[in-house]
């Protein structure tokens, strides 16, 4: 992996940032961009401290800022070799009491901002390359009061398989990681202490995914180590099955 480009949305807080401390620790030169957090943003710089990152500020669910975005890889790295789409919010309520205002934001950077990224990757993208789509288990077992981002996940994970079929013939290949609860500062924004208590106790291995598991299951998919693997869907679910 080493001299390889990536790039990672959503890369300066939880999964999104180990993913990319991962892959500079490969030798990858990597892209990372953020919404509207410019102190996070530039606390993860500082962090980091390495020349092979690259920070830019996008909406994933703005297509300009995307193609922006492209446009400064382009400039400074040429192509990628690797697409991590990992940016993503999340807004909680019922289904009877959501605004479609609300639940279309949820939509807009949880998929389509993922479309976006994808489908823009696929010209600024070397043959051979990588895509990996970070979901949620939410999108394999759904849960009340996040109708909006379930229906999300749940989507990403067909998106992806439809991306690995139109793809291939650049031999691109697109993966998908359905992480179970996770703690991150944007998880633990959405759970209550009961219902963290309660999925550890549903879970047989005893203890909550880390960043650092859906990283380097991030990094094999990404890496050829997985060249014959595509259109999958994989659960770190810690044996809840």
């Amino acid at each position: 992996m080493n001299g390889k480009v990536a790039l990672v949305t959503g890369g300066t807080s939880g999964i999104g940032k180990e993913i990319v401390k991962e892959l500079l620790e490969k030798g990858c030169k990597v892209i990372t961009c953020y919404h509207c957090n410019d102190s996070l943003a530039k606390e993860t710089e500082d962090q980091f401290n390495n020349n092979n990152l690259l920070i830019v500020k996008c909406d994933v669910s703005n297509e300009d800022d995307v193609i922006n975005m492209f446009n400064i890889i382009s400039d400074k790295f040429g192509k990628i070799d690797y697409l991590v789409n990992n940016a993503g919010m999340f807004i909680d309520n019922f289904i009877k009491d959501f605004s479609i205002e609300d639940f279309k934001k949820v939509l807009d950077v949880n998929l389509l901002g993922k479309v976006i990224c994808t489908k823009h990757a696929y010209e600024n993208m070397n043959d051979n390359g990588s895509i990996v789509n970070i979901s949620s288990h939410l999108g394999i077992v759904p849960c009340t009061e996040s109708p909006a981002y379930c229906a999300a996940a749940a989507g990403i994970i067909n998106f992806t398989k439809a991306t690995a079929l139109e793809f291939a013939d650049k031999k691109i290949r697109a993966n998908c990681i359905c992480p179970a609860f996770t703690p991150t500062p944007l998880s633990l924004k959405g759970w209550k202490q009961d219902e963290i208590d309660q999925k550890l106790k549903e879970t047989p291995l005893g203890r909550f995914a880390t960043t650092e598991d859906t990283a380097k299951l991030c990094l094999f998919l990404l890496s050829d180590d997985a060249s014959f693997i595509t259109g999958e869907n994989i659960w770190i679910n810690g044996g809840r099955l």
